[in-house]
């Protein structure tokens, strides 16, 4: 754990020697100065004191910063947002399916098949219009889901990473396993 210490004073920014740098503050009685202390290498070394952003965006002939490395990385924006729409309408539709099925409406069984089983329930199954309604918005949702989805893997982007972010580590740390035991566990970065 690293300890700093913040000290500031009222007007120090605009005071300056005659050569152009700030003069040391004046000392009071009893004060004992403080003289910046190194950083364990440990702590630098798995960047818990960030001096640069970790990831930046880069494009393909642009130069690499010193310090970075590129990799190419999923966009985790599309693939979240694409599982949880495609994955949530998919799951209701397949339980639904799996429940007219079982009740004896074998034309539902296409609601198993992603994206493409509304439609195809539609035009196997005789419905009203609220269910004509219902499955063209549950294939509609279902295919924004596999828009969003499909790209987010398939298209990776290229970033520069920071060199020391990259690195695995594993540290040991304390664990709490009840109200009056502990233990020591692994934590890191894979």
């Amino acid at each position: 754990m690293a300890t700093w210490l913040v000290v500031s004073f009222s007007g120090a920014e605009h005071a300056r020697a005659d050569d152009g740098t700030l003069p040391a503050p004046p000392l009071v009685q009893g004060q004992p100065t403080l003289a910046p202390q190194p950083l364990p290498a440990d702590i630098r070394g798995h960047g818990a004191l960030p001096a640069a952003p970790k990831v930046l965006p880069w494009r393909e002939g642009e130069p690499v910063l010193p310090g970075y490395h590129p990799e190419t990385r999923v966009r985790k924006g599309l693939v979240i947002s694409g599982s949880i729409v495609f994955g949530t309408v998919y799951l209701f539709t397949a339980i639904g399916g799996g429940d007219a099925v079982y009740r004896g409406s074998p034309g539902y069984a296409a609601l198993f098949v992603p994206c493409a089983g509304p439609f195809i329930t539609l035009a196997t199954t005789r419905q009203d219009d609220l269910e004509t309604m219902a499955l063209v918005l549950d294939g509609l949702v279902q295919i924004t889901g596999a828009a969003l989805l499909i790209p987010g893997l398939l298209v990776p982007r290229s970033v520069l990473v920071r060199d020391d972010v990259s690195q695995p580590f594993v540290l040991p740390a304390p664990v709490a396993l009840g109200p009056s035991s502990a233990g020591l566990g692994l934590v890191g970065r894979f």
